[in-house]
């Protein structure tokens, strides 16, 4: 089984709440490391799809948000695959020049980065774990499993 791990608020925190901008300000959430090394250790593969749309807003870059991915991947024991979205639409009004700032079917809730990343593992089963609803939506859109972070990793809420 592939196991699709959304980011920020999933499997690392930042400050203030709010997602990190640069791997020094991202940390492990409860939890985290313990489960997915069990899951590694069952055999199962191990995925980040994150969206990054701080690209599209001109916080960071792409090399930066990619770095913030791999970091949170080292951080958690290592990944076998993983896939950053830097697209936000919501981003044209504020950034019109932007590549980035506009619809893309790789930014969840769409499910692009999910089945990239099936396809990648060669598997068709896979679950997603998530903090939010555009995580729920996409993996209902890729037609895999899903569970909230919290209940997962058996944070209190």
């Amino acid at each position: 089984m592939l196991y699709i791990f959304d980011k920020d608020k999933t499997i690392v925190g930042g400050p203030n709440g709010r997602p990190a901008n640069t791997p020094d300000e991202q940390h492990p959430l409860p939890g985290v490391i313990e489960t997915i090394a069990t899951l590694r250790a069952a055999g199962h593969q191990i995925a980040i799809a994150s969206n990054q749309g701080g690209v599209a807003w001109g916080f960071i870059t792409v090399s930066q948000a990619q770095a913030l991915v791999k970091d949170a991947a080292a951080k958690i024991g290592g990944v076998n695959f993983w896939r950053c979205s830097c697209y936000d639409e919501r981003a044209k009004a504020k950034n019109p020049d932007s590549p980035y700032a506009r619809k893309s079917y790789r930014r969840k809730p769409r499910p692009g980065m999910l089945k990239e990343l099936m396809r990648a593992a060669g598997i068709t089963t896979a679950m997603m774990i998530g903090d939010s609803e555009d995580d729920r939506k996409a993996a209902e859109a890729a037609g895999v499993g899903f569970a909230w972070a919290d209940e997962f990793f058996g944070r209190p809420e």
